[in-house]
């Protein structure tokens, strides 16, 4: 028996093979992560007027928190225009591929308004730090991208 290809054919095979495209691509796509930076991402944006006032009122500082990565450590240096028992706050740190090794830790400078956080136990590669922090009872807030290496 032999096997006669016509137009009928050809058609009928483009549709099918369209079909289980469509399909693999939509469930390839359907496992995809597509989680949010933030779960509350609603509220935070309602919120933001209250972070635009903290970023201005923290660029109009004479003395700005010096970040910088040494081989070890992240280290911190606060303003000195405040003592060490003026700071609170939480300098969080954020990994955008993978919300799960997010942390924070509490603003605790030492006399000298230095604090650092060991790297040690941090992943290689890109972080975004954000330090929300008050002294004398006003609130500021800092963001720097960092490289671990």
């Amino acid at each position: 028996m032999k096997l006669k290809l016509n137009w009928g054919f050809g058609i009928a095979v483009t549709y099918t093979l369209f079909v289980v495209v469509t399909l693999v691509m939509v469930f390839i796509f359907m496992n995809q992560d597509v989680s949010l930076e933030t779960e509350n991402y609603y509220s935070k944006g309602i919120e933001y007027q209250g972070q635009i006032d903290k970023i201005n009122r923290t660029q109009n500082l004479p003395e700005q928190i010096d970040i910088s990565v040494a081989s070890s450590s992240i280290d911190f240096s606060f303003p000195k225009i405040f003592s060490s028992a003026d700071y609170s706050g939480n300098i969080f740190l954020y990994r955008p591929n993978d919300r799960h090794k997010d942390f924070s830790v509490a603003v605790s400078p030492n006399d000298s308004n230095l604090q650092s956080i060991s790297s040690a136990s941090l992943e290689k590669g890109f972080w975004k730090i954000k330090i929300d922090w008050s002294a004398k009872g006003n609130s500021y807030y800092n963001e720097k991208l960092i490289m671990v290496n």
